[in-house]
């Protein structure tokens, strides 16, 4: 090996150690104290919200949130615990309780009836009430539900829907269909008796009221909408593509676009598109591990990110205002697979599409939701070191030793920090060598490993625990406590005023003019006449000196929605270092030589 490498190694090395040790007790005190302040100035926004982005990660639960977040910052060389999931700094959260109407533990079509329509519904049932019932097509109608997508549509506004599952897959579907079965996606899966009174979920959002007017539609399931003769699953003949194309085309000439790539899709002008439909795969979009790895790049899917970014700048063009719902649907696949790592890459990929939604609309007149529609059995247990890998042992034998000494001699097993109560990796645990980790193949970091389960199923199941709710702009204070899951679209309509006009901010001229992100640090308090939002605006308070600010003086960080932790100098000695020897490193590599 060159002197040069070396060095660099060597330099490396000790800009890890400085990075991932323990931090000084003086640290914590200030993390503390800056979580508090910015607490106690957290401001509410009263005014109505002229975009609402509603963010539904499939399948997030608690558990999963907090193996996401460490292996967040794992990806980008950090220990992992200390760090958040972007959204995961919204200054408002809440719970969520997940239950169907007959059902303890719930499923996706279920649940999206509950937070896109506004009651809970049987499990399987998309768009009915509770009178409906599974598989029955007689019970359909007079029962339909109209969802807060069609609310915020009858109120003018521009309304999208972004998925990385199939679009007609059970969450997206919420939005704009109604059935008494959620597998009914196309014609085929109808039995043939029910064809002619049950519409098919694929033909509901081409043909029927809210979904044929949708203006941004980006997903998966393609063989959905066309026929058997063109590659697709539909036995009776229709090419539902060319179908919307023709009846859009004519409404919108010029305007109208169907998009099958990322090249195609990036190419949209989006001033002048008015409607757009992206069907980027055949069936179920990849999981992000598998896109990033494509290998034909002007053939490849957009990532989550990429057809959110585009959907957002499709809409504001529209300049009406818009509800734009994003599922990130693979993380539940991932589960479903017992693949924890494939879940967590695509939560990661999640979080970034928010992160850029976040940054580009801002929070003054945009109200963003995040939540889940409910959770899997992943657990995260055992003992092990901080920072160490969220896919490695919580437990072992004699490698790591980490478990406390009142852990029995005879319990010291290796065992894997993630895994579930039941999946496809129900009796790994007997068959694979943890003693020898190098025999196991594929092993636990392997993009396609399955994680032990305790009781063997072909496919894991849904967890029946409260998931989280995160909100950021105006109301989203009303996400505030344990709420029942149909909640959520109730809360969303009073605040962006769609049904609801009786509430004092509905009655106040809403915000027409360009967007704006607002600025971190502003202490200037909102007027209050008719146009302005009311705000509330506490008395600052430093918990480090125990006395009250002046607003006049307030940091910047008393009023960042993100943590901007200022550390002692005995924590923050620590980055200075790794920031200090990493350069010295780069450039002793860029040199080619030592110093």
């Amino acid at each position: 090996m060159e002197l040069r490498n070396i060095y660099c190694v060597i330099l490396w090395v000790i800009a890890t150690f400085e990075a991932t040790r323990s931090e000084s007790p003086d640290y914590w005190d200030q993390v503390a104290r800056n979580e508090l302040r910015r607490a106690l100035n957290v401001r509410k926004i009263e005014k109505r919200p002229k975009n609402v982005v509603f963010f539904l990660g499939d399948g997030m639960g608690i558990t999963t949130l907090t193996a996401s977040r460490i292996y967040k910052g794992q990806l980008n060389g950090r220990r992992g615990e200390e760090g958040t999931l972007s959204f995961e700094n919204f200054p408002h959260v809440g719970l969520s309780k997940t239950y169907n109407d007959d059902a303890q533990v719930p499923d996706s079509a279920g649940t999206a009836t509950a937070f896109f329509c506004g009651k809970k519904a049987a499990l399987g049932v998309i768009g009915l009430n509770s009178n409906a019932k599974l598989d029955v097509c007689s019970t359909a109608a007079g029962n339909e539900m109209s969802s807060i997508l069609e609310w915020a549509q009858e109120a003018g506004k521009a309304t999208g829907l972004v998925t990385t599952t199939r679009i007609t897959h059970a969450t997206p579907a919420g939005t704009y269909a109604h059935t008494p079965n959620r597998d009914w996606e196309y014609d085929g899966e109808i039995p043939a008796a029910d064809r002619g009174r049950c519409k098919d979920i694929a033909t509901q959002l081409i043909d029927s009221d809210p979904g044929r007017h949708i203006r941004v539609i980006f997903g998966g399931g393609r063989r959905m909408f066309l026929p058997t003769s063109a590659g697709g699953s539909r036995g009776d003949g229709l090419n539902l593509i060319d179908r919307w194309l023709r009846e859009k085309s004519q409404l919108r000439p010029g305007k109208t676009f169907y998009v099958r790539n990322f090249t195609e899709m990036d190419q949209l002008d989006a001033a002048n598109t008015d409607y757009v439909l992206g069907l980027f795969n055949s069936d179920h979009m990849k999981y992000e591990l598998e896109r990033e790895k494509t290998v034909n790049q002007s053939d490849r899917e957009p990532s989550l990110k990429e057809m959110v970014e585009k959907a957002i700048d499709i809409l504001v063009a529209r300049n009406t205002g818009f509800f734009l719902a994003v599922e990130g649907g693979k993380i539940d696949h991932g589960h479903h697979a017992g693949q924890a790592k494939k879940a967590m890459h695509d939560v990661v990929a999640f979080d970034q599409a928010i992160e850029m939604a976040v940054n580009k609309l801002g929070t003054e007149d945009t109200l963003f939701v995040v939540t889940a529609d409910h959770s899997h059995t992943l657990s995260m247990g055992g003992y092990a070191k901080r920072g160490g890998s969220i896919l490695g042992f919580g437990g072992t034998a004699n490698t790591l030793n980490t478990e406390p000494s009142h852990i029995h001699p005879d319990e010291r097993v290796p065992y894997l920090t993630l895994a579930y109560a039941n999946g496809p990796g129900g009796g790994m645990w007997f068959k694979r060598n943890y003693s020898d980790p190098g025999s196991i193949q594929p092993g636990p970091e392997d993009d396609n490993f399955i994680q032990d389960a305790g009781i063997k199923l072909g496919i894991e199941s849904h967890g029946g625990e409260d998931v989280a709710i995160y909100a950021n702009g105006p109301f989203a204070h009303l996400f505030h406590t344990l709420h029942e899951q149909n909640y959520i679209p109730v809360a969303i309509d009073y605040a962006a005023c769609y049904r609801n006009q009786d509430a004092p901010h509905c009655r106040e001229a809403e915000t027409t003019g360009p967007t704006s992100k607002p600025e971190v640090g502003s202490t200037s308090v909102m007027s209050s006449s008719p146009t302005e939002p009311r705000t509330t605006t506490p008395t600052l308070f430093d918990p480090a000196s125990s006395s009250t600010l002046s607003s006049n003086t307030a940091s910047p960080a008393a009023y960042s929605s993100s943590p901007q932790v200022t550390t002692p100098s005995t924590g923050s000695s620590n980055t200075f270092s790794f920031l200090l020897i990493s350069t010295i490193a780069f450039a002793v590599l860029i040199r080619g030589r030592p110093f």
